[in-house]
C-alpha cells in the first residue's frame, strides 16, 4: 500500500476521527476525515494517508492517488509529488 504524507493532521468532530490535509502539485490544499486508526503515525507530529495509484508520471515525478472516499474539495482524484509519498508501489521509480 502507498502511503501521501498528510500536511497538517488535527482532531476531527468525534474523538475517534481526524481531519487530514495533503496537498496536490499546484498547492491545493485537500482535506479528508478519516478514522484516527487509517492513518499511520510517521512520529514528531508527522502522519501519512493510504492512497490507491491510479497513474505515474515518470517524467514529472509525479502520482495520480485516489482518495477512499470523497474530500472536503469534492475531488476524489488528485496529482502529488512522489516524495510527498512515504512507501512506493512497486515497480514505480521515485
Amino acid at each position: 500500500m502507498s502511503e501521501l504524507k498528510c500536511e497538517i493532521v488535527r482532531d476531527g468532530h468525534r474523538g475517534s476521527e481526524m481531519l487530514a490535509d495533503v496537498k496536490d502539485v499546484r498547492g491545493k490544499i485537500h482535506s479528508i476525515r478519516v478514522e484516527r486508526a487509517f492513518l499511520t503515525d510517521l512520529g514528531n507530529d508527522q502522519f501519512s494517508l493510504p492512497m490507491a495509484i491510479v497513474a505515474e508520471d515518470r517524467a514529472r515525478e509525479m502520482f495520480l492517488v485516489e482518495f477512499d472516499h470523497e474530500p472536503e474539495t469534492g475531488q476524489n482524484r488528485i496529482w502529488v509529488y512522489s516524495s510527498q509519498m512515504t512507501e512506493m508501489p512497486i515497480g514505480a521509480s521515485p
